[in-house]
C-alpha cells in the first residue's frame, strides 16, 4: 500500500451474570465490589424540628473501598443553617441492587444516620432516601468519574454552557418562601462564572443575571459564588462524573437551595477524543486525537509542511498554555498530535486560540497508553495484507498470514528519535509497556508493535492471524491495560 494512500485512510477516518430466575435483556445482579470509588451525593426534602416540617439539604462525598466500608464528609443546611460532618460507616448490596448504609456522625461510637438507595448505571449513580424517623429526604449519589480511576481535577474541569436548576426555600422578613431558580451557567474553565436565569420567590417571578468565580480542588469538589442584583449567592460544588454533572449546596445563612448543572452539549472533557476511535479521554502521549466544538477556526486548512505547524489560519491549540502540532483545523474539528513529552496521568490544560479569541480551558488526563484502531467505515479495520493490499471481504487474509493493522495511542517507545510534530524514525521504535492483540477469541502472535516509519503519530501491529475459520472477526489491541475499540478483519480460506 503507497504511504499517500495509507494516509488518505487514516486521516479521513464484563457484564455480571445475569440472573437465573428469569431471563431479562440487558440484565445482570449488583454487588458490595462494583460500588467502589468516591461518590458525590446531594439531598433534598423536610425534617421535622421542633414539631414541624423544615426544609433540609445535604451534599457530601463519600469514599466507598468495595468492601462495605465507607468515610467521607458531609455539609447539611437545616433551615437555613450550615454544619459540617466526618461520616464513617458500613455498606450493604444485594444482588437486586438495592442497598443500605449506616453511617456515624464525628466521633459517635453508634450509627445514627441510615440510608437506603437502589445501584443504578452499573455503580455509576445511586438512588437514595433517608431511612431515619421524621425526615423525608431523598437524592443521588453519583461517583466522580466514569471507571474506579484516579480523581483529579482542576478549574478546566468545569468549562462550558451548562443548564442549572436550584430548588428550596429562603426566609425573608421571618417568614418562609419556597425557591427555585432556572438558568444557563458558562464556566471559561480559569475560575470564572457567568449566569442568566428565572427565579422564583414564593410565586414572584425574575430575571437575574450575574457573574461570579469558582474553585475545584484536585478532589473535584469546591466552592462556587455568584453575584446578582439581588446580592452574593455562595455555594459548596463537585463536578462528577467527568463533567457529566455538577452539584451545587448553598451555604447562606436563611437559605436552604440546592441543585445539579449538566452540559447543554458535549461536556468539554468528552470532546477531546482518540483520532482513531474517537472515544472520549482516549490520549496519549505522540497519539493523534481530535477536539470537536464549534467556532474553532475561521475555515478549514491542513498542514502542508513536516515537522507539522502550531498554527493553522490563525488557529492554535494549547496544551498547558503552550501550542502544539496541528494536522488539521475546521469551525468544527481539530485534529492534532499530542506531544510526545506530555505528563500522564496528571490533569492537563487544554484551549483553542484564533484570531476570534481563546476558548474556555478543558482539563483531562493524558494515559500512559490509549490505543485506537483505524477503520474504514466505522467497522472495518484498516489492515494491510501480506501483498500489500487493504484487506476487506473481497481480498480477505488467511491463517498464518502476517498482517498489519494501523493505529494510534501506542504510548512511549523505545526510541530517542521521537519528536513532537515530526515523522517517526526510520527504524523500529516498539511500544515500552506491554501490549496484546486479540483476533475473536484468539490471541494472535505479535512481531510488532510501535511507530509506523515516516508518519506522524501512527502505529503499526505486525501480527499472524491465529487459526480461524472464514468469516469476519474482531481485533482488539490493548497496551498498558487499556484496550482499544473493536474493528474486523476477514478471513478466507
Amino acid at each position: 500500500m503507497s504511504n499517500l494512500l495509507l494516509l488518505a485512510l487514516v486521516t479521513a477516518a464484563s457484564a455480571a451474570a445475569a440472573s437465573r430466575s428469569a431471563p431479562q435483556v440487558g440484565g445482570g445482579s449488583c454487588g458490595a465490589a462494583m460500588i467502589n470509588g468516591t461518590y458525590f451525593y446531594i439531598l433534598s426534602g423536610t425534617v421535622s424540628s421542633n414539631g414541624q416540617g423544615v426544609p433540609y439539604a445535604e451534599f457530601g462525598e463519600l469514599v466507598v473501598n468495595g468492601a462495605g466500608g465507607v468515610s467521607g464528609n458531609s455539609h447539611d443546611n437545616l433551615d437555613g443553617q450550615t454544619s459540617a460532618y466526618a461520616l464513617s460507616g458500613t455498606y450493604t448490596v444485594q444482588p437486586n441492587c438495592t442497598g443500605s448504609v449506616s453511617l456515624k456522625v464525628n466521633t459517635q461510637t453508634q450509627p445514627s444516620v441510615a440510608l437506603s438507595f437502589q445501584v443504578i448505571n452499573n455503580a455509576q449513580s445511586m438512588l437514595i432516601a433517608v431511612s431515619n424517623a421524621n425526615e423525608v429526604v431523598t437524592g443521588r449519589a453519583y461517583r466522580t468519574t466514569a471507571s474506579n480511576g484516579a480523581i483529579e481535577c482542576n478549574q478546566g474541569s468545569l468549562s462550558g454552557l451548562y443548564g442549572f436548576a436550584l430548588t428550596g426555600g429562603e426566609s425573608s422578613a421571618g417568614r418562609s418562601f419556597l425557591y427555585s431558580n432556572s438558568g444557563q451557567l458558562s464556566a471559561d474553565g480559569n475560575g470564572n462564572l457567568t449566569a442568566a436565569s428565572v427565579a422564583n420567590f414564593g410565586g414572584t417571578f425574575s430575571n437575574i443575571s450575574g457573574t461570579g468565580t469558582y474553585s475545584l480542588a484536585s478532589s473535584c469538589q469546591g466552592t462556587a459564588a455568584i453575584t446578582t442584583q439581588a446580592g452574593t449567592s455562595n455555594y459548596i460544588i463537585a463536578v462528577v462524573q467527568d463533567g457529566q454533572q455538577v452539584l451545587f449546596l448553598e451555604t447562606d445563612t436563611a437559605t436552604t437551595v440546592s441543585g445539579t448543572a449538566q452540559p447543554q452539549f458535549t461536556a468539554p472533557q468528552q470532546a477531546v477524543v482518540n483520532a482513531a476511535s474517537f472515544e472520549p479521554g482516549m490520549v496519549a502521549p505522540g497519539s493523534l486525537f481530535s477536539i470537536f466544538g464549534t467556532g474553532l477556526a475561521a475555515g478549514g486548512a491542513s498542514a502542508q509542511t513536516l515537522p507539522l505547524p502550531s498554527d493553522l489560519t490563525q488557529t492554535q491549540v494549547l496544551l498547558n498554555g503552550n501550542p502544539i502540532p496541528l494536522i488539521y483545523v475546521s469551525p468544527g474539528q481539530i485534529n492534532a498530535q499530542m506531544p510526545t513529552e506530555t505528563p500522564t496521568d496528571q490533569p492537563v490544560t487544554l484551549a483553542v486560540a484564533s484570531s476570534a479569541g481563546t476558548s474556555n480551558t478543558v482539563t483531562f488526563n493524558v494515559l500512559p497508553a490509549a490505543p485506537g484502531l483505524f477503520t474504514i467505515n466505522g467497522s472495518e479495520a484498516i489492515v494491510q495484507n501480506p501483498n500489500g493490499s487493504l484487506n476487506s471481504s473481497a481480498s480477505p487474509a488467511r491463517v498464518g498470514d502476517v498482517l498489519v493493522a494501523y493505529l494510534t495511542g501506542g504510548g512511549a517507545v523505545n526510541s530517542n528519535a521521537w519528536i513532537s510534530g515530526a515523522v517517526s524514525p526510520a527504524g523500529p521504535a516498539s511500544v515500552k509497556s506491554s501490549y496484546a492483540l486479540t483476533v475473536g477469541s484468539q490471541t494472535a502472535q505479535v512481531e510488532y508493535l510501535g511507530l509506523t516509519p515516516g508518519f506522524v503519530g501512527l502505529y503499526q501491529a505486525n501480527f499472524t492471524l491465529p487459526q480461524l475459520a472464514p468469516g469476519s472477526y474482531p481485533i482488539v489491541v490493548t497496551v498498558a491495560g487499556n484496550t482499544s475499540n473493536s474493528a474486523l478483519v476477514n478471513v478466507g480460506g
